[in-house]
């Protein structure tokens, strides 16, 4: 009985968590279908002068944007032919893929796969997944411009702005530290939070609630409850609290709700209108779905939260999660790992972060550097992916694994998301196969 209930809470974990860094059940043949689009890069070409612009020596203008044409086609191919290995390599196939990536003077929209394996629906590159902890990225964005602005301070408790005694109780060791977390701490995973989606208490209180949206606040005074895993400051925990607090942040410095903000601040100086932060805002069109595979898929059938929806979640070797109610889980993330958007939207962000649109050089340099504990920066992941300087990011959510990264020294972004969790090998892996194929020669 004891192993049987652990066994349901380590499931219930994929039901809530927003991690980062990250018969019917094969995909048939629809799964091998792709889609491309891109820009023309022949055309992106001419309007930048590349092709002769004197003379009359059509011919060679002809050829030079034939050849550029042919080069992109290559590249995709190349591109495809590793999403196919990967989707395929592990002990099940990953049903769909959504990839944008963002070149200095191209783009490439790619999608493989299936949104629904009930009606064999095509992922497309205007699909919408949810991104997961990639959020908080987007979010610790915000939040730098706000400090940019001087309405906020990195190194000043948040209390300063959200009032004393918004973390009371928060003790260790007979100390209460809820008035000493810093804004910096919050985004760089040093003030001690305890993972709200790696705890199997919070697992089987979210069990209960699967119909009920979580509030900001609860999981703020869920925090609190658990108390600090450290001194704040003094160590590193990723956890979702964190930035969950920084959505908090943003509504009082503001006094607008968060997803208005990320718009204001963040979607629209890029023009873009693919990406929504529930539960302020939502998609035209409901995400993929998504699916649990693997020894998760066969736990879930022995929840009684999840097993009354077998007969409709099942197929074969997947477990349809979006037959399960989404309220709790689509809203336990919020700030920290919520939004639902276009691979397309995600790649332009992580680009516009550090082409000078979003932030200033001062913030970018604040955003990368890594606190003493870890290569985490204010919101992302500092590394290097195959000798490449890479600036990430990865999200999880129930039926979702997603990446993003920006290598600054090719000046190139990319982002991708897979309907299915969880994945081996991981989507970290296919982002450097892909920087291999971009990089070669």
């Amino acid at each position: 009985m004891r192993r049987r209930l652990l066994i349901i809470l380590l499931a219930l974990g994929f039901l809530v968590a927003a991690c980062g860094d990250d018969g019917g059940g094969e995909t048939g043949e629809a799964a091998t279908t792709s889609t491309v689009a891109g820009t023309d890069a022949a055309s992106d070409d001419a309007d930048a002068g590349d092709a002769p612009t004197t003379g009359d020596d059509e011919t060679a203008e002809s050829d030079e944007a034939a050849t550029d044409e042919v080069d992109t086609e290559a590249l995709s191919a190349a591109i495809f032919e590793e999403i196919d290995a990967w989707m395929t390599e592990g002990e099940i196939d990953v049903p769909g893929l959504t990839l944008t990536v963002l070149l200095p003077d191209d783009e490439l929209r790619m999608a493989r796969g299936v949104a629904d394996l009930r009606t064999d629906a095509l992922v497309t590159p205007d699909s919408y997944f949810r991104i997961g902890s990639v959020t908080k990225t987007i979010t610790s964005v915000a939040i730098l411009q706000l400090v940019d602005e001087g309405l906020l301070d990195l190194d000043e408790p948040v209390a300063t702005y959200l009032g004393p005694g918004w973390l009371a109780g928060y003790e260790l060791d007979g100390v209460d530290y809820g008035d000493q977390v810093t804004v910096r701490q919050i985004l760089d995973h040093t003030d001690g939070f305890k993972e709200f989606a790696w705890d199997p208490g919070f697992y089987l209180q979210t069990s209960l609630r699967l119909d009920q949206a979580y509030k900001p606040q609860e999981l703020i005074d869920w925090a609190v409850d658990q108390g600090p895993l450290f001194v704040p400051g003094e160590d590193y925990s990723y956890n979702t609290v964190g930035h969950v607090a920084a959505g908090l942040l943003i509504e009082e410095i503001t006094g607008n709700e968060a997803h208005e903000e990320l718009r204001r601040r963040v979607y629209e100086p890029l023009g873009l209108d693919n990406i929504f932060l529930p539960p302020g805002e939502r998609p035209p069109n409901p995400v993929v779905h998504g699916y649990a595979v693997g020894e998760l898929k066969t736990v879930l059938n022995a929840i009684p939260a999840t097993e009354q929806y077998r007969d409709v979640g099942e197929i074969g070797e997947y477990y349809d999660m979006s037959v399960i109610p989404q309220e709790a889980i689509t809203s336990a993330g919020w700030t920290g790992g919520g939004i639902e958007a276009q691979s397309a939207d995600v790649a332009a962000i992580f680009r516009g972060i550090f082409d000078g649109t979003l932030l200033s050089d001062e913030m970018i340099a604040e955003l990368t550097t890594t606190n003493p504990y870890s290569d985490y920066g204010l919101g992302l992941t500092v590394g290097t992916d195959l000798d490449q300087t890479a600036y990430s990011h990865g999200g999880g959510v129930p039926g979702f694994r997603s990446h993003a990264v920006y290598w600054p020294d090719l000046d190139i972004a990319l982002a991708m998301s897979a309907n299915a969790v969880p994945i081996e090998p991981d989507v970290g892996v296919l982002a450097e196969r892909i920087l291999a194929v971009l990089t070669e020669g």
